[in-house]
């Protein structure tokens, strides 16, 4: 088995700490993982809800969403809470809905966005909580950070 010395450079630029110092396979470990590998269907959808999510701008959106009195807001407050441009807001919001993470109701010529469940509460609950972690934080230690709606 081979060893490569600590702190050596590799390809990409990554630190050979990074990496395993020996090389090892360990039969079990490798079951292990065989028997609880996510479908990648379930890994196609679920990055591609995380690749919407990873916007500022419909991030703030989805956290004004979250505060919102009354469950849900129109595109004219949204954007003038967040200082955007209507057509701005809209097209994250159209983004947001295509993706299932928002539904919308009109009333009149009014359009009132919503969040579609409780799974983007949770989600942005424990993306702030993780953000707000000093770097390098210990692993298994979680904080809380309170979201009201």
């Amino acid at each position: 088995m081979a060893t490569r010395p600590r702190g050596s450079e590799t390809r990409g630029g990554a630190e050979a700490t990074d990496l395993c110092q020996v090389r090892a396979v360990h039969p079990e470990q490798v079951e292990a993982v065989r028997q609880s590998l996510l479908p990648l269907d379930s890994a196609m959808r679920t990055a591609a809800l995380f690749a919407v999510l990873n916007d500022p701008t419909r991030l703030q959106v989805l956290f004004a969403l979250l505060h919102a009195p009354a469950g849900e807001l129109c595109v004219c407050d949204l954007a003038a809470g967040l200082g955007r441009d209507d057509t701005t807001i809209s097209h994250q919001l159209r983004v947001l809905r295509t993706q299932g993470i928002v539904s919308m109701r009109k009333a009149g010529r009014v359009v009132y966005y919503r969040l579609v469940d409780d799974h983007v509460r949770q989600l942005l609950e424990l993306g702030l909580a993780h953000a707000s972690e000093p770097a390098g934080g210990s692993p298994g230690t979680f904080s809380k950070v309170e979201v009201s709606a």
